[in-house]
């Protein structure tokens, strides 16, 4: 640094220096500010229960009629064992007889009112569960071609329709509170096998 002889000048390098240590202090504050504001909204946006959507087509059906065979009801009978102990928080289903059939034991021993929500209404049904059920466990009864349709728009990963005959079918959709890394998903078995 090349010698300062006059004080004046000397004065005013003293109070650019100054000036230039309380500016990086000021942005070290304030970087550590923005910081734990980062790491607030994280908490409150990501940490917490998990959301555990409950995914089951209805049960086997009568021929090509909108009502339960024997068969379907004693897997209904059988839904209300495997999801007893589940902590129901919610149960939906769509206007079709057949799913409100296989909901309506289950919801009697949990004491549970189900939701209706129209079968083509996807969307309504996802707005409700992210908005009424964050961090709670719901069940939803759906159909062949609807239940893939709910995992994706929940954040699941997309999945072909469900076969016809197929009704054995329990997904367990585990949705982060954040949506990162994304909903996890689990396809398990209920009641009797399925042909």
């Amino acid at each position: 640094m090349p010698a300062i002889q006059d004080p004046a000048s000397l004065d005013e390098w003293r109070r650019q220096l100054l000036s230039f240590k309380q500016a990086r202090h000021l942005l070290s504050i304030g970087l550590i500010v923005l910081a734990v504001l980062v790491i607030v909204v994280y908490w409150f946006i990501c940490w917490g229960s998990p959301t555990t959507v409950l995914l089951i087509r209805h049960a086997d059906r009568q021929g090509g009629q909108d009502v339960l065979s024997p068969v379907g009801v004693t897997r209904a009978q059988e839904l209300v064992h495997v999801m007893g102990k589940a902590s129901l928080n919610a149960i939906y289903h769509s206007e079709a007889l057949r799913t409100q059939q296989t909901a309506a034991l289950l919801a009697a021993a949990t004491g549970l009112t189900p939701t209706q929500i129209a079968a083509a209404n996807t969307s309504e049904l996802v707005n409700d569960i992210r908005t009424n059920h964050r961090g709670h466990t719901v069940l939803v009864v759906g159909h062949s071609n609807t239940i893939p349709a709910i995992i994706t728009a929940l954040g699941g990963p997309s999945i072909p329709n469900i076969v016809e005959d197929e009704f054995d079918n329990l997904f367990m959709l585990t949705l982060c509170r954040c949506s990162w890394p994304g909903a996890k998903l689990i396809n398990l078995q209920y009641g009797a096998v399925s042909p």
